[in-house]
């Protein structure tokens, strides 16, 4: 992460069926001839055969007219025993978010449904978004099944992935009560089952093609009808055909039944299904409303977890240990899972368990768009938290940051759920996750074509979650003071920061860390390129946790001779420039500064020669801060 950073409703509405349309147009047809007998009747004794003759050819036009479309229905019926077509391919006008360009492989489909039939019971087959030849494709596919085409209409064409996914919406309610607009809902008779839900997905295959509204809702809208069709344990399916993956959080792969070419069938957990269409459509709406009088809770505490992840150098150990506790004083008691590589050392290792974290051991996984020896050069490693399949449920937190309330009730929201972002992306530093191997597998199958907007994790997987759900930023509040922040706003979050009892559920340290600072101010105040991460009141919050350590875990807190010399450089850089708030003025008291626990203690000494010969980003405390914030 860099430094800054409507629900489910039951289908309703009969459509016009076939049967409907075609017991009109035979009364209309019956009308005509009982017309064409009362007119020769009538003109037995007509003089006025001219006019016989053109009144004749008039109603015979007409009656080939009406014949034609009951023709071509008899002939759509004859193909297939049950037949509610929506004719979504009589409209004059289409729409390019949900037009496809994907070449069916009947063959394809045919391998991924064949072993669904059962005994002399014929399937259902419902079809979103095919064209009539491939309706009559289906027909001919699967001649002894019930195919049926169901009418969705389209989203507004003002419904875009910002409207969805807007940069900001108001969480507290102080203006406005935030809202989702509808979209359309799949159109069956009441009472209609399936056994089988067949969407044929859009897909660009170019940047941002997971971002399009007729994509998802036409995945939505594939939920809603498998829910609604999975009553009573009827077992449903559903089979998409695109060259891009479905929504790997909407339609997980642990649910993915075959995958033929471009089809993927899948077998979806109808409960955890209804779940997540209770949800809002985007992040339009709070997932987790922020002034709720309730909380859900889930039920198996065993299978739930925190977690975070610690590779490639040790700076962030204290941090971490310093977040497991502040997790247990919050009152949670879920499990600690911390996953490490090989360059944390044993010694930090026992101080991690003895904080109360499991310890689990990783092989990094290098981004192959990342330079050698760049901060993001092993950030993917990440994708390891998929591999905790012993859990069900993973809250991901970034080792930076303080739990100040139990934030336990989040293990009760699906994947992917977080803080929004820039735009219209999530922020990773809080996450609710779902183990899946076949979930990692995907985010390593795409690592060399999808490139990240960050360079970062965070980007990578904003590319492959698109539909993610919000919660408050109180759930993750950035410790940050923006640009364009009034002295009103920046009173309001100093005061968040330092409220007691706490108004945040976690604060996340951005910038240089509390702990690789002395602990008498935040010394992001003596970098002119970091004081808009600077605060005083979040500073002294972290240091109140810390000190409520036992001693033996706050020993794994000591600063390094080269990140005192570092702190003492900036200190002296900040007093040169005459630095206005003043910071370098205050006397060091951090008894940090007088503990060495290396061979080299003289940090005064490398002072003669700091910032020569980069000797001052080798390790830089801010280096270091900033990669990983």
């Amino acid at each position: 992460m860099g430094p800054l950073e409507p629900r489910y409703r039951p289908a309703g509405g009969a459509p016009e069926d076939t049967t409907k349309r075609r017991t009109t147009k035979s009364k209309s047809f019956k009308d005509v001839e009982n017309f064409e007998v009362l007119v020769l009747e009538k003109n037995c004794g007509c003089k006025f055969k001219s006019l016989k003759i053109m009144i004749i050819a008039i109603i015979s036009a007409t009656v080939l007219t009406l014949i034609t479309p009951t023709l071509y229905e008899h002939q759509l019926q004859s193909a297939s025993r049950y037949v509610d077509v929506g004719w979504m391919w009589d409209k004059t006008s289409s729409d390019p978010r949900y037009a496809s360009s994907v070449d069916v492989q009947w063959g394809d489909v045919y391998r991924a449904l064949r072993n669904l039939k059962s005994g002399n019971q014929d399937l259902k087959v419902g079809l979103l978004n095919f064209n009539s030849t491939e309706y009559g494709s289906w027909t001919q596919l699967l001649p002894d099944s019930h195919v049926s085409i169901i009418r969705l209409e389209h989203a507004k064409e003002s419904i875009t992935w910002q409207t969805l996914y807007p940069e900001w919406i108001d969480e507290e309610e102080e203006t406005e009560i935030p809202t989702c607009p509808s979209l359309p809902e799949p159109n069956v008779r009441r009472g209609v089952r399936f056994d089988v839900i067949a969407v044929k997905l859009p897909c660009t295959r170019v940047a941002g093609w997971s971002r399009d509204v007729g994509r998802l809702h036409l995945q939505l809208s594939a939920a809603k009808l498998a829910v609604a069709s999975s009553k009573r344990n009827h077992k449903v399916h559903v089979l998409f055909v695109s060259d891009c993956f479905p929504i790997p959080n909407l339609f997980p792969c642990k649910n993915l039944v075959r995958h033929e070419g471009n089809a993927w069938l899948y077998s979806p957990d109808s409960k955890a299904l209804r779940e997540k269409l209770r949800l809002p459509v985007g992040s339009c709406e709070l997932a987790v409303p922020l002034k709720a009088k309730s909380r859900l809770f889930s039920v198996d505490r065993r299978r739930e977890a925190y977690a975070t992840i610690l590779h490639s150098a040790s700076e962030y150990v204290c941090g971490a240990i310093t977040a497991a506790q502040s997790i247990r004083q919050a009152g949670s008691t879920r499990d600690l899972v911390i996953l490490v590589d090989e360059s944390i050392s044993d010694h930090h290792r026992r101080g991690l368990e003895a904080a109360g974290w499991k310890v689990r051991i990783i092989e990094r996984i290098r981004n192959p768009k990342a330079t050698r020896d760049a901060y993001n050069e092993w950030n993917y490693s990440k994708f390891r938290l998929w591999q905790l399949t012993d859990y069900d449920k993973i809250i991901f937190i970034d080792a930076d940051l303080l739990i100040l309330r139990n934030v336990d009730f989040l293990f009760a929201v699906p994947e992917i759920t977080a803080t929004g972002n820039n735009a219209t992306l999530f922020n990773s530093g809080v996450m609710v996750i779902e183990p899946s191997n076949c979930t990692f597998q995907l985010l390593m199958d795409h690592i060399n074509e999808i490139t990240s907007y960050n360079g970062g994790d965070q980007g990578y997987l904003n590319e492959i979650f698109t539909w993610w759900h919000r919660i408050p930023k109180h759930m993750n509040f950035l410790k940050h003071f923006w640009e364009g922040d009034t002295e009103e706003m920046k009173a309001k979050k100093t005061q968040l920061f330092g409220a007691d009892p706490p108004i945040l559920y976690v604060l996340h340290y951005l910038g240089l860390k509390p702990w690789l600072c002395f602990k008498d101010y935040d010394c992001n105040w003596n970098n002119p390129g970091m004081r808009e991460f600077a605060s005083d009141v979040a500073h002294a919050k972290w240091w109140k946790v810390h000190d409520n350590m036992p001693r033996k875990l706050q020993s794994y807190c000591l600063l390094r001779t080269r990140q005192k010399a570092g702190l003492e450089w900036d200190r002296r850089q900040a007093e040169k420039a005459n630095s206005e708030d003043g910071h370098w003025r205050r006397n060091v008291t951090d008894t940090r500064l007088k503990a060495c626990f290396e061979k080299f203690c003289y940090w005064e000494s490398m002072l003669l020669h700091w910032g020569e010969n980069n000797n001052r980003t080798k390790s830089s405390p801010a280096t270091a801060s900033l990669a990983s914030s």
